[in-house]
């Protein structure tokens, strides 16, 4: 197997990042939340990620069979925290990475904190927004720091730890005692 790209956002290991996703659709729907994300190479729309939201799997309906060879390819090579994993839980964290992406974006936009709180396998079990420029998260001189712990100590299941995204990559939150 060759070398493996790491995604900054969510850790899935790649094997190529030639593959982009855009217009991502969502709605909440009875059991969940169905999605759409197109998948495209170049110039080349290959098909889209898809999940109806009721419960069942994602999938990815491709443009042509070559194209979805190509992506059964891509979803063989990838793992996640060394090992391998579905096809389903590949486009899941694929998606998981684009959405992540643009909340990071609007989040250096508005001067505000992508934050994602961690249960104690490492999984992440929620992602927040804060209202404050990360750089004070990360240096911990936030003046309200025991303010913004009271409020994530109110999430349940209560992560294990939180971090805070810094524009390149995951920072642990050191957060006071609530």
């Amino acid at each position: 197997m060759g070398h493996l790209i790491a995604l900054p956002l969510t850790g899935l290991e790649v094997p190529h990042a030639r593959y982009r996703l855009t217009s991502l659709r969502q709605a909440t729907v009875g059991c969940g939340v169905a999605f759409s994300v197109n998948v495209w190479e170049r110039r080349v729309l290959l098909g889209v990620i898809e999940n109806h939201g009721n419960g069942g799997d994602t999938w990815f309906n491709a443009a042509t069979c070559d194209y979805r060879e190509a992506m059964r390819e891509f979803t063989a090579a990838c793992r996640w925290k060394g090992d391998r994993i579905s096809e389903e839980e590949v486009y899941e964290h694929l998606v998981d990475e684009y959405d992540l992406a643009r909340a990071a974006k609007r989040c250096a936009r508005k001067r505000t904190s992508l934050l994602r709180g961690l249960d104690a396998d490492g999984d992440v079990v929620r992602s927040e927004e804060a209202r404050v420029p990360s750089v004070w998260l990360i240096r911990g001189d936030y003046p309200y720091m025991n303010h913004l712990a009271r409020e994530l100590h109110d999430h349940q299941p209560l992560p294990a730890s939180w971090q805070v995204w810094d524009g390149e990559q995951w920072k642990d939150l050191t957060l006071p005692d609530s």
